[in-house]
């Protein structure tokens, strides 16, 4: 037990936590300075088509992802949504939702939140109410209801009568993520909002339409687009008798009065929600979807047998809690998986940052790792993220970085150079374990994905490599280059140089580690392929033996570079080479999964890193032995400069099973939630979820997201530890 909460199993069996500390949240360092968290902590519910924070307050954001990243019921404050819901018991008045309510005391209201639940139950003047909020999962690629089932329960154990009337409130402010700092004015749509009530379908409605001096803005809602001119209708539908509604531009509110005996309960159920209007995006769809729900006694999803049916139970684990973790995070990649209405498929967001407070679908790199796991339990996700990203992809093989709003992508300000590395490992991984070949046949449009003359994805592959070798290419040492960064983004910001002069110059090692890696085990699955799609033999047979050349010589170079030193270098960067003596991760985790590379030097270089870069660390491997970036914005110790980072401590996981499979669940179970709550209970961000980064055992932050910026408004959830935990698991148990 400590002040933040504790995991148990709900009714259905599924893993939820029990927060029971008090809001508003706050800590302090060693140092007395203030934690920055937010101070109302979230929980994720959603599916592929609908995406809510539900906060200990009671309060919750409806998020849409499959155009732009919007709020619905945008709050006041930056990254918060406006709702509220009233109980009046004989005339008074008690608000259970929002900061000033019972919800944020631990001995007025219980809280629980579970896989697609969250549950709030009160007790006031002899009177129980239980709020339940229950979402129903994704079946297939393309499908979600987006919206979710309220059931609220009222029990009188009063001893009199009593008059009741409960109201929930939603509010209506569609607000794009992406520009949610920028002033009123100088946004180029504006939005309408028009309220109507339907007394037959016991429902009401917020219709939203934008406006523009524009006309390029509103024309088409199929229209690639930066800006997002075609938002949904925001509803609520009574399942419930006698419900009045009221309700303007600024939300909908549903009413209902009862009256309840001593000992008697009334079940009060509600559909909110959002809807496209079109196709089977439409109200009545989503609300025939959700009338499948479950009675529940206990706090559980309402839809907990659907649930069941997609979370393995990892039943041969013997390590409860590692049991418990993993169906976890099963259920936040399927709640965070989000479908594009512009490609027509789905993929995993990358969360805290990039998608949830910057309102970018990015990055591609993100979108490829977090597919890893999905190879193994959900391969035809796995799939639809592959093609939406070579639908990212143009004809000649550039990944596009970066995706905002419709389907608008392009590379933001940067030039990247691992991105086709990213998607040949998801590929590779994809081959190897559900041996379908027949995907690299699969025809796809390319980049813009509209009106293009279709490629096979053996195309895509062999245009992607080709850019690597060609565009990317190698340096004056035969490393692969690293243009403006690779993985660490970094880069392109802590070190002030003219990179018209240094451009293409520089060359990465964990590129080049990645490629060698890699291109191992792809090449061997296409050949695998070419015995089995005889249409595309030839062409598959050319690509392996081009790749298999290509291979040798990045193998050759980076053996050559390493020499006998005990690990390789960094980079090659702005005239210099990095980690001659101060090792940085980055490659490291690849270079341990080099065939060529004898057992014996493996263990040598692990050995050096448990010295140089696990001293200290309780998580993992942190970034760099001494960082030695200097720069305001990223202290010494935090993020890419020393902090702690599961998708560089995941590949050192896999690379290590290949030698000492009991050291690799040893560092697997350092980097767990279980672990990871343990080691810094004191934060409630160490619990559920994560950012894709904790500062390091060098500074005082240790154990949190970065702190040099503003932590406090922005959500801590991340798709990194949830997919890099799950995918180490079923590699080291294979």
């Amino acid at each position: 037990m400590n002040n933040i909460g504790y995991w148990k199993s709900d009714k259905a069996g599924l893993p939820c936590f029990e927060y029971t500390g008090n809001i508003p949240y706050s800590a302090k360092l060693d140092n007395g300075n203030a934690v920055k968290l937010p101070d109302d902590p979230w929980f994720l519910l959603g599916n592929y088509r609908f995406t809510m924070f539900a906060h200990i307050s009671g309060e919750y954001e409806l998020i849409s992802g499959q155009c732009s990243w919007a709020r619905i019921n945008q709050g006041e404050k930056r990254n918060s949504g406006v709702n509220s819901s009233v109980i009046s018991i004989n005339g008074r008045e008690y608000v259970l939702t929002g900061m000033n309510s019972p919800a944020t005391d631990s001995e007025k209201c219980r809280r629980i939140f579970g896989c697609g639940f969250a549950n709030y139950s009160y007790r006031i003047d002899g009177i129980s109410v239980n709020r339940n909020l229950s979402v129903k999962p994704s079946t297939r690629v393309d499908n979600g209801a987006s919206a979710f089932l309220l059931t609220v329960s009222v029990k009188n154990h009063s001893g009199k009568n009593i008059d009741f009337s409960y109201s929930e409130f939603v509010g209506a402010n569609f607000e794009i993520i992406q520009f949610q700092t920028y002033p009123r004015e100088r946004l180029p749509l504006k939005y309408i909002y028009k309220y109507s009530e339907f007394e037959k379908d016991n429902s009401a409605k917020i219709t939203i339409t934008a406006k523009s001096s524009d006309p390029l803005l509103i024309h088409n809602r199929e229209a690639m687009s930066k800006h997002d001119a075609f938002p949904p209708v925001l509803f609520i539908k009574s399942l419930s008798e006698n419900a009045e509604f009221s309700g303007d531009s600024n939300g909908i509110c549903a009413i209902i009065p009862f009256t309840l005996k001593h000992g008697e309960e009334k079940v009060l159920r509600f559909i909110i929600g959002y809807s496209f209007e079109y196709q089977y995006s439409t109200k009545e769809n989503i609300t025939a979807e959700l009338l499948t729900y479950e009675n529940a006694s206990e706090p559980v999803c309402a839809y907990a047998g659907d649930w069941l049916k997609i979370i393995p139970d990892y039943a041969d684990e013997r390590d409860e809690a590692l049991r418990r973790e993993l169906r976890w995070h099963v259920y936040n990649l399927e709640a965070m998986a989000t479908y594009s209405e512009y490609y027509n498929e789905t993929k995993i967001p990358q969360g805290t940052i990039y998608d949830y407070n910057w309102g970018q679908h990015a990055s591609a790199r993100d979108n490829f790792q977090h597919a890893l796991p999905l190879v193994y339990y959900n391969p035809m996700l796995a799939k639809s993220v592959l093609r939406y990203m070579l639908k990212r992809t143009t004809p000649f093989g550039e990944i596009r970085l970066i995706e905002t709003s419709n389907g608008y992508a392009d590379n933001d300000r940067y030039f990247t150079s691992d991105q086709q590395l990213y998607f040949f490992m998801l590929l590779s991984e994809y081959l190897r374990v559900t041996s379908d070949y027949e995907f690299l046949s699969e025809k796809l449009q390319p980049y813009p994905a509209k009106k293009q003359t279709e490629m096979t994805a053996a195309d895509f592959v062999e245009k992607c490599f080709i850019f690597l070798r060609d565009t990317i290419g190698t340096g004056s040492h035969g490393l692969v280059k690293l243009l403006n960064s690779d993985w660490n983004d970094a880069v392109y910001y802590v070190e002030k140089v003219p990179y018209n002069n240094i451009f293409f110059s520089g060359e990465s090692h964990m590129n080049s580690a990645m490629a060698i890696s890699i291109f191992q085990t792809l090449i061997d699955e296409l050949r695998k392929a070419a015995e089995t799609i005889e249409e595309h033999a030839d062409q598959l047979n050319r690509l392996c033996e081009s790749m298999s050349l290509y291979r040798k010589n990045i193998l050759r170079a980076f053996l050559d570079d390493m020499g006998e030193r005990s690990f390789p270098r960094r980079m090659y960067f702005n005239g210099r080479s990095y980690s001659d003596d101060n090792m940085f991760l980055e490659p490291q985790g690849f270079t341990l999964q080099i065939n060529e590379l004898s057992e014996e030097r493996k263990r040598l270089l692990y050995e050096e890193m448990k010295k140089r870069i696990y001293s200290g660390e309780k998580l993992g491997a942190r970034e760099q032995e001494a960082p030695e970036f200097d720069d305001g914005g990223f202290e010494k110790g935090s993020r890419e400069n020393g902090g702690f980072w599961w998708a560089l401590n995941g590949p050192v996981i896999i690379g290590v099973s290949q030698f000492d499979i009991s050291e690799a669940y040893k560092l697997l179970k350092n980097m767990t939630l279980q672990h990871f709550s343990e080691e810094f209970p004191q934060y409630w961000s160490s619990y559920w979820s994560a950012a894709d980064n904790q500062e390091s055992s060098l500074i005082p932050e240790e154990g949190l997201p970065d702190q040099t910026i503003d932590y406090a408004s922005i959500p801590v959830y991340c798709a990194h530890p949830h997919a890099w935990i799950l995918y180490c698991y079923y590699r080291i148990n294979e």
